[in-house]
């Protein structure tokens, strides 16, 4: 009994780790079949595909096109108030925005909270959210990107506008910090 539960709380644990919720419309034969490949997005580096051309609105009431947005680097986070790992990667994505917005670094928080902006402007406002957050209730703008399994997800789009990787889980800053850094020094001047 003793190994069913220790078994049990395991399995719990890399739930928790790996990420919040998921998508009830996806077949478990979508599934990445290892959780390196969930969290490496490797086919999207072998193999970019053009960020959709989406036109989002942010909680600011500004208008942000993603294909309009060449010569950036843009993270496309998604994420939610409830999702504590979301919560916990926010500070270290404030910080990255700070640190490279001037070099072209772009990134667009997408919050999934049902409840929208009732619950999505305070946390924003608590927490000194400085990119721009777009609220996404229904989930829509999750089925324009491929392979969303839980949150948090984030998107790399590249400055010729193409997702180059997909990150499920924590967004590991101070890894991706210096390819960030080169996918930026790379980018044609606009």
């Amino acid at each position: 009994m003793r190994r069913i539960w220790s078994g049990l709380l395991a399995v719990g644990l890399l739930v928790g780790i790996g990420g919040c919720g998921g998508d009830n419309d996806r077949s478990p034969a979508d599934a990445p079949e290892t959780s390196q490949q969930a969290q490496s997005g490797t086919s999207y580096e072998t193999n970019p595909v053009p960020a959709p051309d989406l036109a989002l609105e942010t909680m600011s009431g500004r208008q942000l096109n993603l294909a309009d947005q060449k010569g950036k680097v843009i993270l496309v986070n998604f994420w939610a108030t409830w999702c504590a790992p979301c919560r916990r990667e926010i500070p270290d994505l404030i910080s990255l925005y700070s640190d490279m917005k001037d070099e072209g670094l772009m990134i667009v928080g997408i919050a999934v909270d049902q409840e929208g902006a009732e619950v999505v402007e305070p946390y924003v406002q608590e927490q000194n959210i400085n990119y721009p957050i777009v609220l996404d209730p229904d989930q829509s703008t999750e089925k324009h990107f491929d392979a969303m399994y839980g949150l948090p997800t984030t998107y790399i789009v590249n400055p010729e506008g193409k997702i180059v990787r997909r990150i499920l889980g924590i967004f590991p800053v101070d890894d991706m910090r210096t390819t960030l850094k080169d996918m930026l020094a790379s980018a044609p001047s606009a």
